[in-house]
């Protein structure tokens, strides 16, 4: 063994889930530095890109029943209930994450982050 290669009592199993690898990055991060190589930030996107997650933007609608979903037709405006002055929260399995508001990207609805929770 050369005294650069770990112990066997050093050797762990790679991270299965996004939380474990995280937790092993800031355990072996180097307190000096304060962001993670490129190679890193890289490697966690693509882990993040592949992870099932559905996000839930709730604004209510209350005269929209389900013949107002049958009916709807490309290009036609809903109104809400929500004041459009008032940033929208972004839910994820029950937790609120972060606040949005809505934005017209290449003729897209995006939705913006405008304050983390």
């Amino acid at each position: 063994m050369t005294p650069e290669s770990p112990t066997p009592s050093e050797v762990k199993e790679p991270p299965q889930t996004a939380s474990e690898v995280s937790s092993v990055l800031s355990v072996t991060q180097e307190p000096e530095s304060l962001t993670a190589p490129e190679s890193v930030r890289v490697s966690l996107s693509a882990l993040a890109a592949k992870l099932p997650l559905q996000l839930d933007l709730r604004v209510p609608l209350p005269s929209f029943r389900v013949q107002n979903l049958l009916s709807l037709e490309k290009g036609q405006v809903i109104e809400s209930a929500w004041p459009h002055t008032e940033d929208l929260p972004l839910w994820s399995g029950g937790v609120h994450l972060v606040w949005t508001e809505f934005e017209v990207v290449d003729q897209k609805l995006a939705v913006r982050v405008t304050r983390l929770v």
